[in-house]
């Protein structure tokens, strides 16, 4: 048995150190480093809610981002938790993401939560409230669309406009709601 943790171990370090340099992990990425430890595919569940447990965030980013691509049955319930916690150093955009990524619909009270809490705070430029208004449209299940369409078509003010002009894009409506562009994101 300690053989078979000291193996994991050294695959996960294996893995880790190819993922390290902090560069971007997509599709190209992943598939190098799941080539380079076949092992990964199976292991990186448990490698992530590890690192999540431990309270790794770097780690467990750089993993999360690899499992995001290596399309494990089972990540979003690690994922979702975690993003739900508020935990303090998490990316919550990046957990916003990869979950949109994943089109998780149990992510959706989880994102939509996180964009209602961050959605003044967030301003000028509303990075996490679009990234996650973005994910919900790639989730696209009823309830993502509900709230998306509580967002576009809410009044002047209840809203940041950028978040309403997103929320409307997402659900191909801001024509239909007479939005302009350059208005709403005040040209940026």
């Amino acid at each position: 048995m300690a053989s078979d943790a000291a193996a994991d171990g050294a695959l996960l370090e294996r893995v880790d150190s190819l993922l390290a340099d902090g560069g971007y992990v997509g599709r190209e990425r992943a598939a190098e480093v799941a080539a380079a430890v076949p092992e990964a595919r199976a292991r990186i569940l448990d490698w992530v809610r590890s690192a999540a447990d431990s309270g790794d965030f770097r780690r467990f980013e750089r993993l999360a981002a690899l499992a995001v691509h290596l399309h494990p049955e089972g990540l979003a319930p690690i994922l979702v938790p975690l993003l739900a916690s508020d935990a303090a150093g998490v990316n919550t955009e990046d957990l916003v993401d990869m979950l949109g990524e994943l089109r998780a619909p149990e992510s959706v009270d989880a994102i939509s939560h996180v964009v209602r809490e961050k959605r003044n705070a967030d301003g000028p430029f509303y990075p996490l409230g679009i990234k996650g208004v973005q994910s919900l449209g790639e989730i696209g299940t009823p309830e993502a669309h509900q709230f998306l369409r509580g967002i576009a078509t809410s009044g002047p003010g209840e809203w940041p406009d950028p978040l309403r002009w997103h929320a409307a894009e997402e659900l191909g409506i801001e024509d239909e709601l007479g939005f302009d562009e350059d208005e709403m994101l005040g040209g940026a």
